[in-house]
Parts: structure tokens; C-alpha cells; sequence
């Protein structure tokens, strides 16, 4: 385990990320927010990437006690500020899939990281919540949008008001996480994509997201790649394609 309290292990093509600060319920300190961008780049060349909480926890969020420090210094607290920011939008960019699986307290900053990743998923037990308004803070723009794109504008503004717990079930019906399930149920999802085109869903993942600069040619230049032609090939074989 880091020092600091985040972890990165792989296993060539699954890579996790594990958020492990378990006195403050894996809250992010801003040393852990300052290291999260680097653990991303080396990370860079899994195929799938797994971010989880040790324990029973995914993370309560910032570290309440660091940020009641920040009070009354407007440059700690812009420093805190930009190392969140660059954190998350680190994460948002990544290239491969990212899939955040969570268990018990997911508030807050904690939100944001899951947010942050392609698909969530979350245990019975997990409750959410985005409390500024209690606290008399602000959430960040990027997540605030992360939010509204979940969960629409209204949900979001219910959210943002009230501060209140929200039950996995209500997140699930809400749109907040994709799903409700065991931890198992995930690792299986993350073998299905594993089993599929790494680049194909690079591509789909960045036409998702807007980020594709030429969606067209893309879609043509895909009729020539090796995968197409293993696709085919395992189609006509009646056998799992090899795309490793």
C-alpha cells in the first residue's frame, strides 16, 4: 500500500486502482489527489480499469479535516482546488474503460471520482451523497455536469439542495449508478470486455463522448484493422474472437 493511500495493481490487461485511507472512511487527502493523475498514467496501458475502496467503503468524499485547514487560505485552497480538478479530469479522459465498483459511503468527492468513470456499479449497501449545501461550499463545475448528464437537471438540483443520503436503489432508478450487483457480477463484466476489440471500444468510448474528431472515417478505416478481420474470422468459426 502508498503512503499516500492509493494503490495501483495490474495484471497486464485489468488494472485497479484502490482508494485505502480507512481511519477517514478512504476519504482523499490532497496528497492523494496530487498522485492520483501519475497512478493514472501508469495505468495507461491496461485495458480495463477497475477503481474500488479498501474495505467498506468506496470514499466519504475530501478530507473534511485537511479542508476545514483550507479556511482562510486562499492559495492552500486554490492548490487543493486545481489537484482535485486535474485528478478527475484525468480520470474522465482516460483512454480504456473505467468502471468504479462501489461498496458503503460514497459522498461528496467520492462521488465525483465515480462519476468521473465510464460505468458504476454499486454493492446493496452503498448510499450517495453530494452534501456542499450542508457544509455552505460548492461543487465543482466538471462534476455538477457529470451529475446533470446521470441524472438530469431537476434530480440534480434535488441532490444539490437537499445534501440528502441517497439509497443504492434510488441511485440505481435515478440513473446516478448503472446498476445494483455483487462484486462478482462486475469482475464478469469486466471479463466480457475484455473479451471484446480493444480498439473498437477506445473509438466507441471517444464517440460516446464527443471527443471522436472524425466519426466517419473512423467508421471506414475500422473495415481494414486486424480486429475486423479476427472478428470475422471467429464469427465464421463459431469461436471466441483473440483480439490480445
Amino acid at each position: 500500500m502508498s503512503a499516500i493511500g492509493l494503490t495501483f495493481e495490474h495484471d497486464g490487461k485489468l488494472g485497479r486502482i484502490i482508494i485505502d485511507n480507512p481511519a477517514r472512511r478512504n476519504a482523499m487527502t490532497t496528497q492523494m489527489w496530487a498522485e492520483l493523475p501519475a497512478l493514472l498514467h501508469e495505468a495507461k496501458d491496461v485495458r480495463v480499469l477497475l477503481i474500488e475502496g479498501a474495505g467498506e467503503h468506496f470514499c466519504a468524499g475530501a478530507d473534511i479535516h485537511e479542508m476545514g485547514e483550507l479556511r482562510g487560505n486562499p492559495a492552500a485552497t486554490t492548490a487543493f482546488r486545481k489537484h482535485m480538478q486535474r485528478a478527475l479530469q484525468t480520470l474522465s479522459q482516460f483512454t480504456a474503460p473505467t468502471i468504479a465498483h462501489i461498496r458503503g459511503t460514497c459522498y461528496g468527492a467520492g462521488l465525483a471520482i465515480a462519476m468521473a468513470c465510464d460505468l458504476r456499479f454499486a454493492s446493496e449497501d452503498a448510499k450517495f451523497s453530494v452534501p456542499p449545501a450542508k457544509l455552505g461550499l460548492l461543487y465543482p463545475k466538471d462534476d455538477i455536469a457529470h451529475l446533470v448528464d446521470l441524472v438530469g437537471p431537476a434530480k440534480a438540483k434535488h441532490y444539490l439542495f437537499t445534501g440528502e443520503v441517497i439509497p443504492a436503489k434510488a441511485a440505481a432508478q435515478s440513473g446516478l449508478i448503472n446498476a445494483i450487483q455483487y462484486e462478482e457480477q462486475t469482475k464478469a463484466l469486466v471479463e466480457t470486455i475484455l473479451g471484446n476489440s480493444a480498439s473498437s471500444i477506445a473509438l466507441l468510448k471517444q464517440l460516446v463522448d464527443g471527443k471522436l474528431a472524425d466519426p466517419d472515417q473512423a467508421f471506414d478505416q475500422c473495415f481494414d484493422q486486424k480486429d475486423f478481420a479476427e472478428g470475422l474470422a471467429a464469427f465464421a468459426a463459431r469461436r471466441a474472437p483473440d483480439y490480445s
